[in-house]
């Protein structure tokens, strides 16, 4: 019975954002170059591991300060339910790290060793930054989670830049600008993520000294702040798609504007809410728009 707890603390419904990069710059490197699919299986095994165990680490994190209490709107965390104790987590935190560093090793082993030992070891070391910033978001003197904008620039980093970019590069051994482009565009979507998450825990992160920036901006202007980044976000998409438009065929504007559509009805939704649990809702569907959103892009490259 408690197996159902875990994955309640895994938040099963966020998951597709570890994979909606990595997917879309595999079938853009699939179509480009020889890619091996066992990397590209290794990736989406790590990416996994790593937000569980982020999710996990915030579960953790948040109950020992405090941000998750009675009047929290979002869903209810496992620990402040009383479903899973603190030593419980500590310990399931411990392995997910194992886990997600091992995963990380092998990737790097069957895509870089002896080919690049220089470029091994920046991955080794990013593999290790990648575990302790999942886990210090929420957890330590410092969680950087509770700093204004710091959430959001990491967001960018991990499931944008990382994510596609730095996939990218180990399926090809190479660097691409367009890519990189492609990278910040979903990163914003993933950051929208993050800011529905804090506006909808506004009032409660305020109170308990979390200072994310939907606290900082206040709702109007975060619901702003948010209109923004999913524009941004369109605009380069496109922009990648018309760098690339030789290579691909031009249906793939028709599934790019008919998800842009969905997420521009989605900012509509947001700047008229007035009860903040009604971003739960919306949470999980930019959470689906944000794949739907990538394989648009990357439908053009499949062959």
């Amino acid at each position: 019975m408690k197996l159902k707890y875990w994955f309640y603390a895994a938040r099963i419904y966020t998951l597709p954002l570890s994979f909606s990069g990595i997917t879309l710059s595999f079938i853009i490197s699939k179509s480009r170059t020889n890619v091996d699919f066992t990397s590209y299986i290794l990736c989406i095994i790590t990416a996994l591991l790593l937000q569980i165990l982020a999710n996990f680490s915030n579960d953790y994190g948040d109950s020992i300060t405090g941000v998750d209490n009675f009047k929290r709107i979002g869903p209810r965390r496992t620990i402040q339910s009383g479903f899973i104790s603190l030593s419980e987590m500590k310990k399931a935190i411990c392995i997910f790290s194992v886990l997600s560093f091992f995963s990380g090793f092998l990737l790097l082993c069957n895509t870089i060793l002896w080919k690049n030992i220089f470029i091994f070891f920046i991955y080794f070391m990013g593999i290790f930054i990648c575990v302790c910033s999942s886990i210090k978001y929420s957890i330590g003197p410092y969680p950087y989670g509770y700093i204004i904008g710091m959430g959001d620039l990491f967001v960018m980093i991990f499931f944008g830049i990382f994510s596609v970019e730095g996939s990218y590069f180990l399926y090809t051994h190479t660097l691409c600008m367009d890519i990189f482009f492609l990278s910040l565009s979903i990163g914003f979507l993933s950051v929208g993520v993050l800011n529905l998450n804090n506006m909808r825990d506004l009032d409660n992160d305020y109170e308990n000294g979390k200072h994310t920036m939907a606290v900082w901006l206040g709702i109007k202007y975060a619901k702003l702040y948010h209109t923004f980044i999913i524009l941004i976000s369109i605009f380069i998409g496109g922009y990648f798609i018309f760098l690339n438009q030789k290579a691909i065929d031009y249906y793939q504007w028709f599934f790019f504007i008919f998800i842009s559509i969905f997420l521009i009805l989605h900012i509509k939704k947001i700047i008229y809410i007035q009860e903040k649990k009604q971003f739960n809702s919306e949470l999980k569907k930019l959470v689906i728009l944000t794949f739907l959103y990538g394989f648009s892009i990357g439908i053009g490259f499949i062959n």
